[in-house]
């Protein structure tokens, strides 16, 4: 190849590069996620209920969580953000045949985070937050001593890490594993949850 046409090849790569840089740079803004948001996501809720059964035995069913948060991302990779998860029915079974109880409980948390986000290209991103839980168990069935020890409130470290896919600007898609610590001193609090986010 020669030198004029090595050039001529260099001159349509960079004319190529610069007429495709404003597209890109369109394309980067309209999935930008900076400014105010909110959000609302539902789906698991588990918590590895401590106790102090004899026979140690420990079998957990999945319950029913809901999440509802706002926040501000001040840029592309830091914010933060608010929130209240909603937990209902942390089941755990202890005991075995006869002895055999299954206690439910009913938590919520009020949390304060900061967030990070890691992009991976335009439009699907990794997530994390860490901050505070300001946790509650405000209900227990069966009625008896040992339910009533799981009620309570408990201020703990909550993290989380999740993905997310931003459809434009305005709306985002999210996968969520949220930890809220305890919730009371006998229980803790988790959600797996899938979102919507709305970017004012």
């Amino acid at each position: 190849m020669t030198y004029h046409s090595a050039g001529a090849v260099c001159c349509a790569t960079l004319a190529t590069l610069f007429a495709h840089a404003p597209a890109n740079a369109q394309a980067a803004a309209d999935h930008a996620v900076i400014g105010p948001y909110i959000g609302v996501a539902y789906g698991a809720a588990f918590g590895n209920r401590e106790t102090d059964d004899s026979n140690h035995d420990s079998d957990e069913s999945i319950g029913h969580a809901m999440k509802v948060y706002g926040g501000y991302q001040w840029s592309e990779h830091f914010g933060v953000q608010a929130g209240y998860a909603g937990m209902r029915r942390l089941n755990q079974d202890t005991g075995k045949g006869a002895t055999l109880v299954t206690r439910s409980a009913n938590g919520r948390s009020l949390y304060l985070a900061g967030t990070a986000r890691l992009p991976l290209g335009s439009s699907f991103a990794l997530t994390a937050k860490l901050g505070a839980s300001f946790g509650k168990v405000g209900s227990a069935r069966p009625s008896s001593a040992a339910t009533d020890a799981l009620l309570g409130h408990k201020t703990s470290l909550m993290f989380g890490t999740g993905a997310e896919y931003v459809l434009d600007h305005h709306v985002a898609f999210s996968i969520e594993l949220d930890s809220y610590g305890k919730i009371s001193d006998r229980v803790k609090g988790n959600t797996l949850t899938l979102g919507t986010r709305i970017t004012f």
